[in-house]
């Protein structure tokens, strides 16, 4: 069970609002349209769960022909339950569950045509405890066919498109989730993250995304050094993060780390930062990408944190290998599962070219092969953590590039035209999936031509209050939930 309560939540929640750094056009300061500001209009009994459930609903009817964030919307299963006045510290919030989680009763494509037709028998832990936090999700987000990839175009469902501009990705694999939240469909909405696929569609979108430690949330799938996923969310202020984070981590009898709750600021410890502008494996990011990393250095020095260069102090090619032998033996086995859904062998009528490529790369892997790729990440594992004896916390970029233009990732392709791309991305990410650590993707600023760039900060495993502190620092003086793209249906949520 979770250990915040509706009324701590909202006694936070009031506090956050008087502190939210929020301007108007004569300068008077008002709180942010978001998650926590609709729960505190629900307690003050200026709207209802089933109001809000329908405005969430009429949004993404606007928006999604335009961006194709849902596949499978749920209403009057979200009509039903919103009717019902849910209990929880998100009581009453709409929001959206990725399509590759399961859900009694619900379509569970993961993104792929082989498994158009499976449906949910029950619900994951993950969902069980979204449900228990009150949430009312209207649809099922769209992926990349079984996440593999960094931007979400599965030929199932087609290319979800940027609300920054729709030629533009909305990056992956929680693509569909982070369009619905930068266009305002909903304030927050649920991802996993197994390789940055929650960082890159926040950083791709202008939100915030936060992956959490190894094992920290309800719903996560194991504490071994190969267990990459972790379940989170995306959104627009730090405070609904934090209050997603509060309602989702393990609790004290289940818990790897102690638990955390909600954080509601930032504490004004200066703090030593190491910067690793160049990715592990020697990449230096795009022009546009090293500039928003020298702002966000300039925002960091003026508030009193001292910055050091920090250096990897592991073997980034080795760590790079290890990471891409395990995704590609993790395609193989995504295959065969498929392979015993629709019991034959499937084709490029049922798998994209582009997994059915990379799995076939990864099908040559061994067990030798296997068990060598497992060491290279559990010597990762130690040496990572250890370098936070140096500093506080690393900041890197999330991307190699601003977003991608549709159709870059085209998974007609084969994997071998792709992998070098790919290679210089997602060049940042996987590193903290494969140590188990926390981190958290800020929205630090545009590339030249208008789209947004995210900053990656990382803690050792069990960090993540520091991760929210800053970022509430950030916000406050950057104020970036007041940006809205020209895709934009929000109002009051």
């Amino acid at each position: 069970m979770t250990t915040v309560t509706r009324r701590r939540f909202l006694e936070a929640g009031a506090v956050l609002a008087a502190l939210a750094p929020l301007t108007g056009v004569e300068g008077k300061r008002k709180p942010p349209r978001d998650a926590v500001g609709a729960a505190s209009a629900l307690d003050r009994g200026r709207t209802t769960p089933a109001a809000l459930t329908e405005a969430a609903i009429t949004r993404l009817d606007r928006a999604n022909p335009l961006i194709n964030a849902v596949s499978h919307p749920n209403y009057d299963r979200a009509r039903a339950a919103a009717a019902k006045n849910p209990d929880g510290p998100l009581a009453g919030i709409p929001t959206l569950i990725k399509d590759n989680i399961e859900q009694a009763g619900l379509p569970w494509t993961s993104g792929c045509r082989a498994l158009r037709d499976r449906v949910g028998v029950t619900d994951a832990p993950g969902v069980a405890a979204i449900a228990r936090a009150g949430l009312v999700s209207i649809g099922r987000s769209n992926l990349p066919e079984f996440g593999l990839l960094p931007t979400t175009e599965a030929l199932l469902t087609g290319p979800t498109r940027n609300p920054w501009r729709l030629d533009r990705s909305a990056g992956g694999s929680s693509g569909g989730s982070a369009a619905a939240v930068a266009a305002g469909v909903v304030a927050v909405a649920h991802g996993n993250d197994g390789g940055g696929s929650i960082r890159i569609p926040a950083s791709c979108c202008g939100l915030v995304g936060l992956k959490p430690s190894r094992a920290r949330m309800i719903g996560d799938t194991g504490r071994a050094v190969t267990d990459f996923t972790v379940q989170s969310c995306l959104s627009r202020t730090v405070r609904d993060t934090a209050a997603w984070f509060a309602a989702m981590e393990r609790p004290a009898g289940d818990a790897v780390y102690p638990p955390v709750g909600l954080v509601t600021g930032f504490e004004g410890r200066h703090l030593r930062i190491g910067l690793q502008r160049a990715s592990a494996t020697g990449h230096e990011p795009h022009p546009d990408v090293a500039a928003v990393f020298e702002l966000t250095v300039h925002e960091l020095k003026k508030r009193g944190h001292r910055m050091v260069d920090a250096p990897p102090v592991y073997d980034g090619s080795a760590v790079a290998a290890a990471f891409e032998t395990l995704w590609s033996a993790g395609a193989a086995g995504r295959i065969k599962a498929a392979e015993a859904f629709i019991h034959h062998k499937p084709t490029a009528r049922d798998i994209e070219p582009l997994t059915l490529s990379w799995a076939a790369a990864g099908a040559r892997y061994g067990d030798a092969d296997i068990a060598r790729a497992t060491a290279a990440l559990q010597l990762l594992e130690r040496q990572y953590a250890a370098q936070f004896a140096n500093y506080d916390m690393l900041l890197t970029p999330v991307l190699g590039s601003p977003p991608l233009a549709i159709g870059v990732l085209d998974p007609t392709r084969r994997y071998a035209d792709l992998a070098d791309t790919l290679r210089t991305y997602v060049a940042y990410t996987p590193i903290e999936n494969a140590a188990g650590a926390a981190a958290i993707a800020l929205p630090m600023g545009f590339s030249r031509d208008g789209m947004p760039i995210g900053m990656q900060f990382t803690a050792e495993p069990g960090g993540e209050r520091k991760l929210l502190e800053l970022a509430y620092e950030l916000e406050r003086e950057i104020d970036w939930h007041h940006r809205r793209p020209p895709i934009w249906v929000g109002g009051a949520l």
